[in-house]
């Protein structure tokens, strides 16, 4: 029997264990409850939630609630609905995308109930895949502005949801993972459309760049490549299963994320037991500013 997931929930700022823990719990967003509530510590303690084709679990632990909503499973619709405009919604600052805004709006008043009056309720941890990692970031500017405590928001894969005036007055917690060549989070490729919160982009060799400049450098290596594709498949009604066969979109599944936060996870000290002695600090969350074969880590000529 697999052990628990640990959430290190005492950590201050971001970890890569949570990181690991919501990716899971993002994962199990897409399943019919089973073995995963209990990996995630959660039995007896998990309530979903649905909409048509919308699906997502409030999970309560001691001393946090997780949210988490699920993203699509068409992926091709992350092309073909990436020209959709941003509009102006009252619940956020800025403009944002309406297809996201339209998707947490229909499951806004089941999400509510669940997590119950912003008094009674624990700090949140917000997340989501794909078009649930830009529900998370929208859903966390609504939790925040009705009173509830979003400690963080993790996402996966995230499409940007709205413009450069939401990014300005976005101020919670986000960490947003990027899985090497996954192009969804270029997506709307529209110079309007903006990220939010902090970086945290997973290369092929198991290094996690934090610097926009690397993100910078991945958008200008994919935006020919969206182009053609939304061109090539715009209105078509095979695009789907085409868009499926290429292979630069299996970095977007959520088992690659997995697969790329276990690799970083090896790099994070064990956190020491109450009864050893006292050494190198334990259960520090991983920062690298760097890539691990920086020129810096060689040795001098």
């Amino acid at each position: 029997m697999e052990d628990v997931i640990d959430c290190d929930r005492e950590a201050l700022g971001f970890s890569i264990k949570t990181g690991y823990y919501l990716a899971y719990a993002s994962n199990c967003a897409y399943k019919d409850p089973g073995g995963w509530v209990r990996r995630l510590g959660l039995v007896g303690r998990t309530r979903l939630f649905t909409h048509g084709q919308l699906h997502g679990f409030v999970g309560i632990l001691d001393d946090v609630a997780i949210l988490a909503f699920r993203g699509t499973e068409n992926v091709g619709n992350c092309l073909t609905d990436a020209e959709t405009p941003l509009v102006s919604r009252p619940s956020y600052p800025g403009l944002v995308h309406r297809g996201f805004a339209e998707a947490v709006e229909q499951v806004w008043p089941e999400v509510r109930r669940l997590l119950g009056p912003p008094a009674k309720s624990k700090p949140l941890w917000v997340t989501g895949h794909s078009l649930g990692g830009a529900m998370a970031t929208l859903a966390s500017v609504r939790l925040a502005s009705e009173g509830y405590t979003v400690r963080a928001v993790y996402t996966y894969g995230s499409p940007r949801p709205g413009d450069r005036f939401f990014q300005r007055a976005y101020s919670l917690v986000n960490y947003r993972f990027v899985n090497d060549n996954d192009l969804v989070p270029h997506l709307p490729f529209r110079w309007c459309y903006k990220h939010v919160g902090e970086l945290k982009l997973m290369d092929e060799v198991g290094n996690l760049l934090e610097e926009e400049t690397h993100w910078h450098g991945k958008k200008r290596a994919h935006a020919g490549t969206v182009k053609r594709i939304q061109r090539a498949h715009r209105g078509s009604t095979a695009a789907q299963q085409e868009i499926n066969d290429f292979d630069w979109l299996s970095d977007h599944h959520l088992d690659g994320y997995l697969d790329a936060i276990r690799v970083l996870l090896r790099r994070v000290p064990r956190r020491r037991r109450a009864d050893e002695p006292a050494g190198i600090p334990a259960g520090i969350p991983i920062r690298s500013r760097r890539p691990l074969s920086s020129p810096l880590d060689s040795p001098p000529s």
